[in-house]
């Protein structure tokens, strides 16, 4: 596996195949299409939060990645980013698996972390659960790192979004983190009860 040297560890970079839909407004897409077209499949449908650029994508045959900054950043200097991954197969990591993996990975890295569970449920059919880590140092030339997990279980793939910050968030920015996850779900253009939308 290939990870992210970050100031925590930072997030796993595996990809792969299958469309990773952002949508900004109605729609954009980061596959290629120059047409309209309907979804096929399972696909992630996640919005371009406003004022942010996409600044990496990569893709193997096991793994995607999408990493997202505010657009006078860059991946090796941000405040804040949002990171997409996703595992392709239906034998993607379980909730445990990853959360575990992630929270030893920062335990190693970090002077102390913590690691706190925000809620869990179904969303549009599939199993999500959001948490929360933390990551301090105490040499100050270090900025923290606090970073929402939110993972969702798909039939063909597990998908994984990191908001991530290196400030304490303010209130006002973590209820608006929290509501623009709540907005990221799954479709699957096979089942009627999980339909996707068309795209332009």
């Amino acid at each position: 596996m290939d990870y992210r040297n970050g100031a925590c560890g930072e997030p796993l970079r595996r990809r792969t195949r299958i469309n990773v839909l952002l949508t900004c407004g109605m729609a954009l897409a980061l596959f290629t299409s120059a047409a309209s077209a309907s979804l096929e499949g399972e696909n992630l449908l996640q919005p371009l939060p406003t004022g942010f650029k996409i600044a990496t994508q990569e893709h193997n045959h096991r793994a995607a990645l999408t990493e997202m900054v505010p657009s006078a950043e860059t991946v090796d200097s941000w405040t804040q980013m949002v990171t997409t991954q996703i595992y392709f197969g239906a034998s993607g990591p379980s909730f445990e698996t990853y959360k575990s993996g992630m929270e030893q990975r920062w335990q190693t890295a970090c002077d102390t972390t913590d690691s706190v569970p925000v809620t869990t449920g179904k969303e549009n059919g599939y199993d999500f659960q959001i948490w929360m880590q933390s990551c301090h140092h105490t040499d100050a030339k270090h900025p923290p790192e606090i970073t929402w997990f939110k993972m969702i279980k798909g039939n063909d793939s597990t998908y994984v979004l990191q908001v991530a910050f290196h400030a304490e968030p303010q209130k006002e920015q973590v209820i608006q983190w929290m509501k623009y996850l709540k907005q990221v779900t799954l479709c699957d253009s096979r089942l009627k009860d999980r339909a996707c939308p068309t795209t332009k």
